[in-house]
């Protein structure tokens, strides 16, 4: 990585101001006159993007109908969704079903929730899987404890890719509402450097704050344990023969990860019904909608280093087709059912080696 980072000297194309910016510089032949095209629509016709008859296809417009209010969830796909829903309530019910296990075996506890602090072996808690002195067998119960760190690692993995998505929209739908510079990875004039999180820090901060504190929780609910056992002869030695490597576990642990687990659950949920700014189609990460976006006047030859603002440009011409846009220049809402994606008047587009593919 630190390789990569001092040898690194071509455009970085990261964030969406990188690409905003990229497109704004070198317009994109092949989205020209498709001004209002969504993340949706690229996934939608998917076959006509990898093919050519994407570029020989004679682009109409398109009426505007975006003035309806966005929520966060929005920019989500439902397959992301889906994938990241049932993968976290899924493991949410497997550790309730093997909680409920816990508790049917702790015969001997009057109420292992109460009585088993955190991360502290008690002899009633310590799981079936047990293997005599060794190094293998201390391996082997080493990866079973820490199994489940693996498993919470892939999970947020998940939650913050939801985050991540949401947040992207919202910056995106912003420059609908407010004319502010493109944020990026290297800023140059008025440009803005990306977050050092990837999030708003009263995002990432919470996030990283919540996702130490799940990986403790789980340090706490299993853990290694290395037993000796004493002779009982009168002279209390131990018996190195008779020791073993085990895996302990706290059910009072097991459910305050379960209860923290779901309420990370329906915090995210809870944010996706926020309003996105803006009436700008959601483009998401998809540098085809993105490009579309950037076919800026001719006129407005800096404006990826400028503050900028998406809405409808002035041209001379045909007043029955408009021209939305990221621009430097004076911009206007664009009318619920008048048609746009019109061509801006003298631009001249070029293909660059930056393609056009829509990511996921």
């Amino acid at each position: 990585m630190l390789w990569t980072l001092l040898r690194q000297r071509e455009i970085t194309l990261v964030t969406l101001g990188d690409g905003l910016a990229s497109y704004l510089e070198n317009p994109d032949e092949s989205t020209t006159d498709r001004c209002l095209l969504s993340k949706k629509e690229v996934l939608r016709s998917s076959e006509r993007v990898t093919s050519r008859t994407w570029k020989t296809d004679t682009p109409k417009p398109v009426p505007y109908s975006g003035s309806h209010t966005k929520r966060w969830y929005n920019a989500v796909s439902p397959k992301r969704w889906t994938v990241s829903m049932l993968s976290c309530i899924t493991t949410l019910l497997i550790v309730g079903w093997l909680l409920r296990i816990a508790l049917k075996n702790d015969n001997n506890a009057p109420n292992p929730i109460v009585n088993y602090t955190f991360g502290a072996l008690n002899p009633n808690a310590v799981t079936g899987f047990r293997t005599p002195h060794g190094i293998a067998a201390l391996a082997a119960c080493v990866l079973m404890a820490n199994l489940p760190q693996m498993i919470l690692s892939f999970l947020y993995v998940l939650y913050n890719g939801l985050y991540t998505s949401m947040h992207l929209a919202h910056e995106y739908g912003g420059y609908a509402a407010a004319r502010k510079p493109l944020r990026v990875t290297v800023p140059k004039g008025a440009q803005r450097s990306t977050y050092w999180l990837q999030l708003p820090y009263a995002y990432g901060v919470p996030l990283i704050v919540a996702s130490a504190t799940m990986h403790w929780l789980i340090s706490q609910s299993i853990f290694l344990a290395r037993v000796a056992v004493w002779r009982d002869d009168g002279m209390e030695s131990e018996d190195p023969s008779a020791a073993f490597s085990a895996v302990g576990y706290s059910s009072s642990a097991i459910l305050s990860t379960i209860v923290f687990g779901t309420c990370m659950l329906l915090v995210v949920i809870a944010i996706s019904f926020k309003r996105l700014p803006g009436i700008i189609p959601i483009a998401g990460s998809c540098s085809m909608a993105l490009a579309a976006a950037a076919h800026r006047p001719e006129s407005d030859v800096d404006a990826a280093v400028l503050p900028v603002k998406w809405g409808v440009v002035n041209m001379e011409g045909d007043d029955d087709v408009g021209h939305c846009c990221f621009t430097s220049e004076e911009v206007t809402e664009p009318q619920e059912g008048k048609l746009y994606a019109g061509h801006v008047r003298g631009t001249t587009c070029t293909i660059t080696g930056l393609g056009c593919r829509a990511h996921g």
